[in-house]
């Protein structure tokens, strides 16, 4: 699928690929309805992030005939971590650095393959989300997307603390007090990394800062106290030492955290009866010591331990935003729940409101399907805009205005220079200035703004309203391009020379009797020129004639000279398409704008 054709997806999904743990959730593109996440099985809707590999066997259910290894396939989530025969496991495999260990893509594609089976026309019409932290470098983010390349549909990659925040804002804009987010900074606490991003304006920006600092510290600190403690028991050793066995005892250590953060109890016992039998001792004897260690105190608020780090960290956000700092701190990722991070947090920004989210774990999957959904949105929104501009009827709208414009001006002026002869002063006067004040120009391209906002508004609002904008989020205001005033005046200043030399016909034969019209008319055949036009006013004073009769003849002249005035066609196409791409440079700023509110 090619990204201008990323208006016609049907569903976006959104994947929460985590170091501890993952999500998945989808929504259709179109309309207003909530993300839905994916259950799988008993597991709710985090999954472990675990990889594992077990025997692919075939045989008679009954047991009459025996079984037979057909190779190998690799099972994910509470699956791998029960896997009694499994022959590999492995967990936490999330890392910017050494990019050629592909766990992380092969969980993703185990993943969307078992959900694709469930919700076959997701499949077919979607574009998949997949948060990154927000701390890695371009090239980091750029070796992941490659990765992710393996997957068979459409990959994006979103900042997860990003993710996070429009989630925030969805959650938000269904309150009362929708606002609120001038000033935000989102913390994203997850097992891999924190992620910070700072929203200013409605702008984010994600922060390069907290990319090693994630909960899976703690974990290990944890893993390295029961290591200590067991060191010298074999059965405690020997499973340690087989495949999958430190992952096996980093997945204890942060049940055990989470345990005590959640104020739950240590459940281990389906771990025990449905892992494999050499791992089982990590379990039996680690949940055994684990359960006498105070996390709190002993790991996370230790001398240099995960609270000083991330306290650390903070000082360094601090030093990114600058004065006023954040209105409002959000925290998400199941980190978030310890808190000490409530606490950091609120002693860092003591101006700021500190607001937690009630699934926080959750937070990032539902952001990343709602950027999709934001994403398709603004691709279909920029669609219906060119769709709008490119339309036979935006240009002949343009065209109509300017000639009636046009023929606005030439009026003004044919009233103008009837109803009184030139002004004394008016030699030293800007000719510009003169025919503009003559013509009424700025009252004219005034009304012709008006025309167009008339006429090309309102069908850009209606675009708006079909995706939950309201009018005054894109009060479009036309702004024409000085060239039409330009034009214009340059068509009148063509046709002065004759205007000026009619007008001092007619100011001759109104105030100074005895002009004759034979005379006048014999002086100007051929042609009004400055010269004959003297030579007229001047011999008006001596020869007898009838001054009615010159007067009717200058009038006649200039209806005549402007009622044969046209802007030549190719002017007009030109102008036409100066205004066309003035008015479509304004949309498409504005719709910038718009994409504000919609992502």
């Amino acid at each position: 699928m090619t990204p201008d054709l990323e208006h016609d997806v049907g569903y976006a999904v959104g994947l929460d690929l985590g170091d501890g743990e993952s999500s998945l959730c989808w929504l259709p593109t179109a309309g207003r309805t909530s993300a839905k996440s994916y259950f799988r099985g008993t597991e709710g809707a985090s999954i472990v992030t675990a990889l594992g590999r077990v025997p692919e066997q075939s045989g008679d259910p009954a047991g009459e005939t025996p079984a037979q290894d057909l190779g190998y396939r690799d099972v994910i989530g509470e699956t791998a971590v029960l896997a009694k025969n499994g022959v590999h496991f492995s967990v936490n495999f999330k890392n910017r650095h050494g990019h050629t260990d592909l766990k992380a893509v092969q969980f993703a594609q185990l993943f969307l393959a078992e959900f694709f089976t469930a919700k076959p026309e997701v499949r077919e019409d979607c574009v998949v989300y997949v948060g990154h932290p927000a701390g890695w470098d371009d090239s980091s983010v750029a070796a992941y997307l490659r990765q992710l390349g393996a997957i068979d549909v459409p990959v994006r990659l979103v900042a997860e603390s990003q993710s996070a925040l429009v989630h925030v804002r969805d959650r938000r804009a269904k309150r009362r007090d929708g606002g609120g987010l001038d000033r935000v900074l989102v913390v994203d606490v997850g097992s891999s990394t924190t992620d910070f991003t700072v929203v200013e304006d409605l702008k984010p920006r994600n922060l390069p800062v907290g990319a090693e600092l994630g909960c899976r510290e703690i974990d290990a600190a944890l893993a390295r106290i029961v290591r200590k403690d067991f060191e010298n028991s074999p059965e405690f050793t020997d499973a340690l030492g087989r495949d999958g066995g430190p992952d096996m005892l980093m997945l204890v250590c942060r049940r055990a955290k989470e345990a005590q953060f959640t104020r739950g109890d240590l459940h281990l016992q389906h771990m025990e009866s449905g892992c494999a039998p050499e791992l089982v001792p990590l379990i039996t004897l680690g949940v055994e010591r684990l359960r006498g260690i105070d996390v709190r105190e002993r790991v996370v608020r230790a001398p240099g331990g995960w609270a000083d780090r991330f306290a650390e960290t903070l000082t360094e956000v601090r030093g990114h935003l600058g004065p006023p700092g954040p209105e409002l701190v959000v925290l998400t990722g199941g980190g978030s729940r310890m808190p000490v991070v409530r606490e950091l947090c609120a002693a860092a920004f003591p101006q700021a409101t500190v607001e937690d989210d009630e699934e926080p774990s959750l937070s990032v999957t539902r952001g990343l399907a709602s950027i999709g959904r934001h994403s398709v949105n603004v691709a279909r929104f920029r669609r219906d805009i060119q769709v709008l501009k490119d339309r036979l009827e935006f240009e002949e709208v343009i065209r109509a205005g300017l000639i009636t414009t046009f023929e606005q001006v030439k009026q003004n002026l044919l009233t103008r220079l009837l109803e009184r002869a030139e002004r004394e002063d008016a030699e030293g006067e800007s000719l510009d200035a003169l025919i503009r004040e003559l013509t009424g120009m700025d009252a004219a391209l005034a009304d012709l703004r008006t025309r167009l906002e008339g006429a090309l508004v309102p069908p850009v609002l209606d675009i708006c309203r079909a995706y939950g904008i309201r009018d005054d989020q894109f009060a479009l205001e036309i702004t024409l391009p000085g060239i039409i005033g330009t034009a214009i005046s340059r068509r009148i200043r063509a046709l002065w020379r004759a205007l000026r030399g009619s007008q001092a016909v007619l100011s001759a034969a109104t105030t100074v009797p005895g002009v004759g019209l034979a005379f006048l008319k014999r002086t100007l055949r051929g042609g009004v020129t400055p010269a004959k036009v003297g030579a007229a006013a001047a011999a008006a004073v001596v020869v007898l004639g009838l001054p009615k009769g010159a007067e009717l003849a200058a009038r006649q002249l200039i209806r005549t000279t402007l009622n044969n005035a046209r802007l030549d066609p190719g002017e007009v196409d030109r102008l036409v398409a100066d205004v066309a791409k003035g008015i479509s440079d304004q949309m498409d700023h504005r719709a910038q704008e718009v994409e504000r509110f919609l992502t």
